[in-house]
């Protein structure tokens, strides 16, 4: 017990910058989630872009490009002068500026397709590209139609009905549940970088306290055993982590108006974030033990949380993976919680099948905590063996 509250008795003399920590990393993961909320497919709409056109050449080809740049963007109306386009394009008050010289429409008669009409953008404007694409789909209607026997104003007319007629978009589901990604999947998707990255800061701190000389030699000197002192140390640790995985739990249930707690899978996120906590104890515990000042302790953590997290498809979607990553993530804590967020972000009835993943990931990751622990004891024990 005395061990127990010697640990906690650390925690508070640091809280202001263990709470400094968990602030800091949490504000991360907040950003990250956020910037990707669960929007619906609805959400897809067409660029619009500020537009002009210059008419040199009066036929009922400048006619149908006037009338479809007004159509399909914001159309500026605009003088032709060389001086004043520069000034509307260097001011972006225009994105694009489409010039019909005089003669494009008996170009267009003649079979030509190339260089009938100009265009002039700004200096390192991608908007070009876009609204070329469809003029020259637009020129390729009326050219076909030229072919096709119609006259000038004909092919016009039926090029201007063929843009009119949009094909209707609809943007496929992700999930296998029909609905979108919720905010609070977003959240405990990018979770794992803040309790590694808080977590590992604030037992760095402590296990490097009780690193110090006066401390370690009081310690040897108690007649209390070394896996009991350990196992005590263990545990206050744990009430400190439990207290940070909490803390999380409920903010996310503020943030997203209930969070998880609305979700059928309530009990299946907090085993899956319990889990990852106990990772990034283990992973804290041991990173304390082989720092030997706060620089060396921030290092390892941003080696330990970035790298964690990046290969366990945290920061990237596991589909977005090499195979050859994907086959040494496997071996990672971080790979089986993002196999079951997205479970649950992708399903809303578990088959048997299913439940045997998020089972093996579960046991995957507190297996893995425990071979971390067990690594740290070994390390420990050979530490104070050879400082006596």
């Amino acid at each position: 017990m005395t061990v127990f509250k010697g640990y906690l008795r650390i925690v508070r003399a640091n809280l202001g910058q263990l709470l400094m920590y968990v602030g800091i990393f949490l504000a991360i993961c907040v950003a990250i989630s956020r910037s990707n909320p669960g929007g619906t497919t609805e959400s897809f709409t067409q660029k619009k872009l500020n537009a002009a056109v210059i008419d040199r050449d009066g036929g009922s080809l400048g006619t149908l490009l006037e009338h479809y740049i007004g159509q399909e963007h914001n159309q500026i109306p605009i003088v032709d002068d060389p001086q004043v386009l520069q000034e509307e394009l260097y001011y972006r008050n225009v994105e694009y500026i489409l010039v019909i010289p005089k003669g494009a429409q008996e170009r267009m008669l003649a079979g030509e397709t190339d260089g009938v009409v100009q265009c002039v953008t700004a200096p390192g404007s991608t908007a070009g590209y876009y609204v070329d694409a469809q003029i020259g789909q637009l020129l390729s209607h009326v050219h076909i139609l030229l072919a096709g026997g119609f006259s000038m104003e004909e092919a016009c007319e039926q090029a201007d009905i063929l843009s009119q007629e949009k094909g209707r978009i609809n943007l496929a589901e992700a999930s296998e549940s029909g609905s979108a990604r919720t905010g609070y999947n977003f959240f405990y998707a990018y979770l794992p970088y803040a309790l590694f990255g808080s977590i590992i800061m604030t037992l760095g701190i402590v296990i490097m306290e009780f690193k110090k000389k006066e401390i370690r030699r009081r310690m040897q000197s108690a007649p209390i055993p070394f896996v009991r002192q350990n196992l005590a140390g263990a545990a206050a640790l744990l009430v400190v982590c439990t207290g940070i995985w909490v803390f999380y739990l409920l903010l996310q249930a503020v943030i997203y108006q209930g969070g998880i707690f609305r979700s059928g899978h309530a009990a299946i996120y907090m085993l899956n974030s319990f889990s990852c906590m106990l990772v990034a104890l283990a992973l804290g515990y041991f990173t304390g033990m082989i720092s030997e000042n706060a620089v060396a302790l921030n290092g390892i953590n941003n080696v330990l949380s970035l790298g964690l997290c990046f290969l366990g498809g945290v920061f990237v979607p596991l589909e977005m993976l090499g195979n050859g990553i994907v086959s040494i993530a496997q071996f990672l804590p971080t790979y089986w919680y993002s196999r079951i967020n997205g479970i649950l972000r992708d399903y809303g009835e578990l088959s048997s099948e299913l439940w045997h993943t998020i089972w093996a990931g579960l046991l995957i990751q507190l297996a893995f905590a425990l071979a971390c622990f067990g690594v740290t004891m070994m390390l420990r024990r050979g530490q104070l063996q050879e400082r006596g």
